[in-house]
């Protein structure tokens, strides 16, 4: 098994900007698509980050959303995938789907991003192009955060927000 090193300088500031773009209101309302889609009574939809990389790491479940959205898309799913080669295997197989589903290079996470915790805010970036495009082809999407809301904005930032003008 290869093993890395642990990250230190520059990376570690790069992994925690990413890991606060993740924002758990929308994991929750993409966890809730799923469930309603698949028919999975088993998800708990609490969008914290443990939770999402709980329910979406080995990729079955996901690949199960792509099956109902577009039935025999996706052949050789690994049901209970245990080790890591079949959880990327999985995760692969969605990334795929997505892609020929209309999905843009640049909103697809990798399957590392889902496997390690490394960027979920792209995991979160895919489901929901994956949503527009199956709303567009008259299939239910997921819900989205409100415009109105601020999320994963510092506090000093989020004052600032109201002195700005529009014209």
């Amino acid at each position: 098994m290869v093993h890395r090193s642990s990250s230190s300088g520059l990376s570690v500031a790069v992994m925690g900007k990413q890991a606060n773009k993740y924002n758990a209101q929308e994991g929750t309302l993409l966890l809730e698509w799923i469930k309603k889609v698949t028919g999975t009574n088993g998800i708990k939809t609490d969008g914290s980050a443990d939770n999402f990389v709980a329910q979406l790491k080995d990729g079955t479940l996901l690949c199960k959303l792509a099956l109902k959205l577009e039935p025999n898309s996706i052949k050789g799913v690994t049901d209970k995938a245990s080790s890591t080669f079949q959880q990327m295997s999985n995760l692969e197989l969605f990334i795929d789907f997505c892609r020929k589903q209309g999905v843009i290079t640049q909103e697809l996470f990798r399957a590392v991003d889902l496997v390690e915790a490394r960027d979920l805010y792209s995991v979160c970036m895919t489901l929901n192009s994956l949503g527009r495009i199956m709303e567009k082809r008259g299939k239910t999407g997921p819900r989205r955060v409100s415009v109105h809301e601020i999320v994963n904005l510092p506090l000093a930032d989020q004052l600032r927000i109201h002195d700005i003008k529009t014209f």
